[in-house]
């Protein structure tokens, strides 16, 4: 059992979609038994890329402790389980401390519980890292998304939890993009995911349906699976379907 948080300095480099896919993943194609957490209390968007709009028990509730943990947990049709924050608008913000109480007192049922932190360094940040074994740092391969990323990695380190690695998204290897070793070089850290700028990502979401859920033959998605078995510490390898090897046979004509 391992206690992942997937945190990013910078909104808006696709956080919650690697958290989404890579839950759906681990468990659609690797098997593992997975719980994820939206520890994005302020903002949370965890339940929508699931299609969860309306529940009624969710995080906030048990973070003030008006229900137990059990009650907050739903699963979704992927057979992820899934604890939701509240979508409805607060005055005061749940004491985001407890997150690493409330979740050791269920991370023994499951292979993977993977924590999606909000955006930024606040106070939800750092409880998402402190309820961490181990930390995934999301970011997108420019300099403004990665100079922020090394403000996390920095608190990150300062808190003693181990960067499990960096996953770069919407890649799509234009000229204004660093390379793979300049990120390695400035950051200290190594890169495990690489997932590639996909429409069908985009479309995923409007869906509120994870992308590797939707169309597993995507090169997103495909990317998510091989970021799962890096994860999981297990051999992949993508089937080649009968389009990819008419494909191919035309590639070497």
């Amino acid at each position: 059992m391992v206690v992942i948080g997937i945190i990013s300095a910078k909104g808006g480099v696709g956080k919650t979609t690697v958290t989404s896919n890579l839950a759906s993943a681990l468990v659609k194609f690797f098997g593992k038994r997975v719980l994820a957490v939206d520890g994005n209390i302020t903002t949370p968007n965890l339940g929508i890329h699931f299609g969860m709009l309306s529940q009624e028990n969710t995080l906030t509730e048990v973070l003030e402790d008006k229900i137990d943990i059990t009650q907050a947990i739903y699963i979704h049709p992927s057979g992820v389980h899934i604890i939701p924050a509240s979508l409805g608008a607060m005055v005061e913000h749940p004491d985001t401390s407890k997150l690493k109480e409330k979740i050791d007192r269920v991370k023994d049922n499951y292979d993977f519980v993977l924590i999606d932190g909000a955006a930024g360094i606040g106070r939800e940040v750092i409880s998402t890292i402190r309820a961490s074994d181990q930390i995934l740092l999301v970011s997108n391969p420019d300099m403004a998304a990665i100079i922020s990323g090394l403000k996390a990695k920095k608190i990150v380190h300062a808190l003693n939890v181990p960067l499990r690695g960096l996953v770069l998204n919407k890649v799509e290897g234009k000229d204004h993009e660093m390379k793979i070793e300049q990120i390695e070089e400035l950051t200290e850290a190594r890169i495990i995911g690489q997932i590639p700028f996909d429409k069908k990502v985009i479309e995923s979401i409007s869906k509120m349906t994870p992308v590797v859920l939707l169309d597993g033959r995507t090169r997103a998605s495909r990317s998510f699976k091989k970021l799962a078995a890096e994860i999981s510490e297990e051999f992949y390898v993508e089937k080649e379907s009968i389009w990819d090897k008419i494909k191919r046979l035309f590639r070497l004509r």
